[in-house]
Protein backbone atom coordinates (compact mmCIF):
# COMPACT_ATOMS: atom_id res chain seq x y z
CA UNK A 1 0.00 0.00 0.00
CA UNK A 2 1.47 3.07 -1.46
CA UNK A 3 -0.69 5.65 0.72
CA UNK A 4 -3.60 6.03 3.33
CA UNK A 5 -6.03 8.55 3.04
CA UNK A 6 -8.12 8.60 6.92
CA UNK A 7 -10.92 10.74 5.91
CA UNK A 8 -11.62 12.00 8.90
CA UNK A 9 -12.56 15.34 7.99
CA UNK A 10 -15.48 14.20 6.50
CA UNK A 11 -17.64 14.69 10.15
CA UNK A 12 -16.96 18.44 9.90
CA UNK A 13 -20.03 18.25 7.58
CA UNK A 14 -22.18 16.13 9.82
CA UNK A 15 -25.23 17.49 11.89
CA UNK A 16 -26.25 16.76 15.43
CA UNK A 17 -28.60 13.23 15.84
CA UNK A 18 -32.19 14.60 16.74
CA UNK A 19 -31.51 14.83 20.67
CA UNK A 20 -33.52 11.08 21.45
CA UNK A 21 -32.63 9.01 18.39
CA UNK A 22 -29.81 7.24 17.26
CA UNK A 23 -28.38 9.40 14.53
CA UNK A 24 -28.18 8.27 10.49
CA UNK A 25 -25.23 10.60 9.76
CA UNK A 26 -21.71 8.80 9.09
CA UNK A 27 -18.96 10.24 9.94
CA UNK A 28 -17.31 10.70 6.91
CA UNK A 29 1.44 16.58 33.29
CA UNK A 30 4.72 15.49 32.49
CA UNK A 31 5.55 15.97 29.15
CA UNK A 32 7.30 13.22 26.83
CA UNK A 33 9.87 14.75 25.11
CA UNK A 34 9.16 13.41 21.48
CA UNK A 35 13.09 12.54 20.45
CA UNK A 36 14.33 9.73 18.85
CA UNK A 37 11.19 8.99 16.34
CA UNK A 38 10.86 9.97 13.09
CA UNK A 39 10.48 13.77 13.16
CA UNK A 40 7.23 14.52 11.14
CA UNK A 41 9.71 17.07 9.16
CA UNK A 42 11.80 14.02 8.15
CA UNK A 43 11.62 12.21 4.72
CA UNK A 44 10.63 8.81 6.10
CA UNK A 45 7.65 9.97 8.70
CA UNK A 46 4.24 8.71 7.59
CA UNK A 47 3.03 12.46 8.39
CA UNK A 48 4.34 15.31 7.32
CA UNK A 49 3.12 18.96 7.36
CA UNK A 50 1.69 18.27 3.73
CA UNK A 51 -0.11 15.37 4.70
CA UNK A 52 -1.83 16.94 8.18
CA UNK A 53 -4.65 18.66 7.55
CA UNK A 54 -3.99 18.37 3.74
CA UNK A 55 -7.23 19.41 1.51
CA UNK A 56 -7.61 15.70 0.91
CA UNK A 57 -9.25 16.27 4.60
CA UNK A 58 -11.14 19.08 4.44
CA UNK A 59 -10.72 22.44 5.85
CA UNK A 60 -8.28 22.23 8.47
CA UNK A 61 -8.92 25.74 9.86
CA UNK A 62 -12.60 24.78 9.33
CA UNK A 63 -11.97 21.86 11.94
CA UNK A 64 -10.12 23.78 14.59
CA UNK A 65 -12.88 26.41 14.44
CA UNK A 66 -15.51 23.83 15.22
CA UNK A 67 -13.51 22.24 18.30
CA UNK A 68 -12.40 25.58 19.48
CA UNK A 69 -16.40 26.42 19.64
CA UNK A 70 -16.58 22.95 21.09
CA UNK A 71 -14.23 22.95 23.91
CA UNK A 72 -15.45 26.09 25.05
CA UNK A 73 -18.49 24.68 26.58
CA UNK A 74 -16.66 21.54 27.26
CA UNK A 75 -14.55 23.32 29.77
CA UNK A 76 -17.65 23.87 31.25
CA UNK A 77 -19.57 21.10 31.05
CA UNK A 78 -17.13 19.11 32.35
CA UNK A 79 -16.85 20.67 35.99
CA UNK A 80 -18.64 17.71 38.23
CA UNK A 81 -20.82 21.13 40.16
CA UNK A 82 -23.30 18.80 40.84
CA UNK A 83 -24.99 15.59 41.43
CA UNK A 84 -27.22 15.65 38.91
CA UNK A 85 -24.05 16.89 36.18
CA UNK A 86 -22.14 13.55 37.51
CA UNK A 87 -25.00 11.35 36.72
CA UNK A 88 -25.48 12.77 33.05
CA UNK A 89 -21.86 12.86 32.71
CA UNK A 90 -21.44 9.10 33.61
CA UNK A 91 -24.14 8.12 31.16
CA UNK A 92 -22.82 10.05 28.34
CA UNK A 93 -19.50 8.37 28.91
CA UNK A 94 -20.99 4.90 30.18
CA UNK A 95 -23.66 4.01 27.35
CA UNK A 96 -23.49 2.74 24.02
CA UNK A 97 -22.31 5.49 21.93
CA UNK A 98 -25.27 7.13 19.49
CA UNK A 99 -27.53 5.54 21.72
CA UNK A 100 -30.99 7.45 22.89
CA UNK A 101 -30.25 7.24 26.44
CA UNK A 102 -26.87 8.63 25.53
CA UNK A 103 -28.38 11.36 23.54
CA UNK A 104 -30.84 12.39 26.18
CA UNK A 105 -28.00 12.47 28.55
CA UNK A 106 -26.24 14.94 26.12
CA UNK A 107 -29.47 17.22 25.54
CA UNK A 108 -29.63 17.10 29.50
CA UNK A 109 -26.33 18.23 29.98
CA UNK A 110 -26.14 20.87 27.30
CA UNK A 111 -29.46 22.65 28.73
CA UNK A 112 -27.51 22.33 32.25
CA UNK A 113 -24.76 24.58 30.63
CA UNK A 114 -26.66 27.32 28.41
CA UNK A 115 -24.41 29.93 29.57
CA UNK A 116 -21.43 28.02 28.29
CA UNK A 117 -22.46 27.04 25.06
CA UNK A 118 -21.58 29.27 22.20
CA UNK A 119 -25.38 28.96 20.92
CA UNK A 120 -27.80 28.90 23.93
CA UNK A 121 -30.53 28.29 22.24
CA UNK A 122 -29.21 24.98 19.85
CA UNK A 123 -28.07 23.53 23.54
CA UNK A 124 -31.78 23.61 23.99
CA UNK A 125 -32.06 20.88 21.72
CA UNK A 126 -28.59 18.95 22.90
CA UNK A 127 -26.04 20.84 19.89
CA UNK A 128 -23.42 22.85 20.59
CA UNK A 129 -21.83 22.99 17.26
CA UNK A 130 -24.15 21.03 14.97
CA UNK A 131 -21.66 18.28 15.05
CA UNK A 132 -21.73 15.66 17.88
CA UNK A 133 -18.65 14.08 17.38
CA UNK A 134 -16.95 16.86 17.82
CA UNK A 135 -19.18 18.17 20.70
CA UNK A 136 -18.39 14.54 22.42
CA UNK A 137 -14.74 14.60 21.57
CA UNK A 138 -13.94 18.41 23.28
CA UNK A 139 -16.19 16.41 26.09
CA UNK A 140 -14.07 13.68 26.71
CA UNK A 141 -10.66 15.67 26.50
CA UNK A 142 -11.84 17.95 29.39
CA UNK A 143 -13.66 15.33 31.25
CA UNK A 144 -9.90 13.55 31.67
CA UNK A 145 -8.22 16.80 31.87
CA UNK A 146 -11.04 17.16 34.98
CA UNK A 147 -10.35 13.63 36.49
CA UNK A 148 -6.75 14.30 36.19
CA UNK A 149 -4.44 16.06 34.09
CA UNK A 150 -1.93 13.50 34.89
CA UNK A 151 -3.54 10.31 33.83
CA UNK A 152 -1.49 7.59 32.32
CA UNK A 153 -1.48 4.47 30.50
CA UNK A 154 1.42 1.95 29.87
CA UNK A 155 2.73 -0.43 26.96
CA UNK A 156 2.24 -2.96 30.06
CA UNK A 157 -0.85 -2.31 30.90
CA UNK A 158 -2.39 -2.54 27.40
CA UNK A 159 -0.47 -5.47 26.84
CA UNK A 160 -1.80 -7.36 29.39
CA UNK A 161 -4.41 -9.80 28.25
CA UNK A 162 -6.49 -9.53 30.70
CA UNK A 163 -6.57 -6.18 30.33
CA UNK A 164 -7.29 -6.63 26.60
CA UNK A 165 -10.17 -9.07 27.51
CA UNK A 166 -11.82 -6.81 29.53
CA UNK A 167 -11.61 -4.13 27.31
CA UNK A 168 -12.96 -5.95 24.37
CA UNK A 169 -15.59 -7.33 26.74
CA UNK A 170 -16.84 -3.75 27.53
CA UNK A 171 -16.39 -1.99 24.42
CA UNK A 172 -17.61 -4.56 22.15
CA UNK A 173 -21.80 -3.90 23.14
CA UNK A 174 -21.24 -0.21 23.49
CA UNK A 175 -20.27 -0.06 19.87
CA UNK A 176 -23.22 -1.35 18.99
CA UNK A 177 -25.04 1.63 17.60
CA UNK A 178 -21.89 2.80 15.73
CA UNK A 179 -22.07 3.74 12.32
CA UNK A 180 -19.71 1.28 9.84
CA UNK A 181 -17.11 4.39 9.08
CA UNK A 182 -17.03 5.72 13.05
CA UNK A 183 -16.23 2.14 13.73
CA UNK A 184 -13.26 2.13 11.35
CA UNK A 185 -11.89 5.16 12.79
CA UNK A 186 -12.55 4.30 16.72
CA UNK A 187 -10.74 1.03 15.65
CA UNK A 188 -7.63 2.69 14.41
CA UNK A 189 -7.51 5.02 17.53
CA UNK A 190 -7.79 2.01 19.97
CA UNK A 191 -4.94 0.03 17.87
CA UNK A 192 -2.68 3.03 17.82
CA UNK A 193 -3.71 3.48 21.47
CA UNK A 194 -2.83 -0.24 22.31
CA UNK A 195 0.71 0.05 20.61
CA UNK A 196 1.35 3.69 22.08
CA UNK A 197 -0.60 4.31 24.81
CA UNK A 198 2.23 7.01 26.75
CA UNK A 199 2.09 9.25 23.83
CA UNK A 200 -1.42 8.95 23.64
CA UNK A 201 -2.17 9.90 27.04
CA UNK A 202 0.11 12.88 26.26
CA UNK A 203 -1.81 13.99 22.90
CA UNK A 204 -4.99 13.78 24.86
CA UNK A 205 -4.51 15.98 27.87
CA UNK A 206 -2.06 18.46 26.73
CA UNK A 207 -2.16 21.71 26.33
CA UNK A 208 0.69 22.51 24.18
CA UNK A 209 0.75 24.45 20.80
CA UNK A 210 -0.66 23.37 17.55
CA UNK A 211 3.45 22.20 16.87
CA UNK A 212 3.66 20.29 19.29
CA UNK A 213 0.14 18.39 18.97
CA UNK A 214 1.38 17.76 15.26
CA UNK A 215 4.73 16.59 16.48
CA UNK A 216 2.65 13.96 19.23
CA UNK A 217 0.72 12.92 16.30
CA UNK A 218 3.06 11.76 13.61
CA UNK A 219 5.24 10.06 16.65
CA UNK A 220 1.98 8.13 17.28
CA UNK A 221 1.47 7.31 13.68
CA UNK A 222 5.50 6.56 12.98
CA UNK A 223 5.54 4.21 16.11
CA UNK A 224 2.67 2.27 15.26
CA UNK A 225 2.47 2.30 11.04
CA UNK A 226 1.38 -1.20 11.63
CA UNK A 227 -2.46 0.18 12.43
CA UNK A 228 -2.59 1.95 8.92
CA UNK A 229 -1.53 -1.19 7.24
CA UNK A 230 2.08 0.25 7.25
CA UNK A 231 1.39 2.92 4.57
CA UNK A 232 3.96 5.02 3.28
CA UNK A 233 1.69 8.62 3.83
CA UNK A 234 -1.04 9.08 5.82
CA UNK A 235 -3.49 11.77 5.57
CA UNK A 236 -6.21 12.79 8.64
CA UNK A 237 -7.64 16.22 10.47
CA UNK A 238 -5.68 16.35 13.65
CA UNK A 239 -8.40 17.63 15.40
CA UNK A 240 -10.51 14.62 15.07
CA UNK A 241 -7.59 12.26 15.28
CA UNK A 242 -6.92 13.56 18.71
CA UNK A 243 -10.45 13.17 20.07
CA UNK A 244 -10.77 9.37 18.47
CA UNK A 245 -7.14 9.04 20.65
CA UNK A 246 -8.60 10.48 23.14
CA UNK A 247 -11.87 8.63 23.65
CA UNK A 248 -9.76 5.08 22.91
CA UNK A 249 -7.75 6.43 25.54
CA UNK A 250 -10.12 7.08 28.29
CA UNK A 251 -11.76 3.30 27.31
CA UNK A 252 -7.96 1.83 27.71
CA UNK A 253 -7.57 3.99 30.93
CA UNK A 254 -10.92 1.96 32.27
CA UNK A 255 -10.26 -1.03 31.48
CA UNK A 256 -6.38 -1.08 32.98
CA UNK A 257 -8.39 -0.26 36.41
CA UNK A 258 -10.91 -2.65 35.92
CA UNK A 259 -13.86 0.32 36.58
CA UNK A 260 -16.86 1.22 34.08
CA UNK A 261 -16.19 4.75 35.26
CA UNK A 262 -13.46 7.26 36.01
CA UNK A 263 -15.81 9.82 37.17
CA UNK A 264 -16.77 10.55 40.93
CA UNK A 265 -20.24 8.51 42.01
Amino acid sequence: MSAITIMLAALLVQSAPPPAAIPQEQPVSNDIVVTALPDIDAEDSLVSKQTLGSARTGSAVGSRTVFDRAQLWAKCASEPASPTRIAYLRQIFGTRTNSTKQAFAFQRLAQLTLACAPDPQAALGGRITGNPYYDRGALTIEVMKRIDPRLTLTRKQTGDPVVQARFNARETPLAKFRLPVDVRYFETAVCFVRLQPELSMQLALTDKPLDTVRRLEAAIVNRAKICVGNARRVYFDGVQFRFYIADAAYRWALATRGVDSLLPE
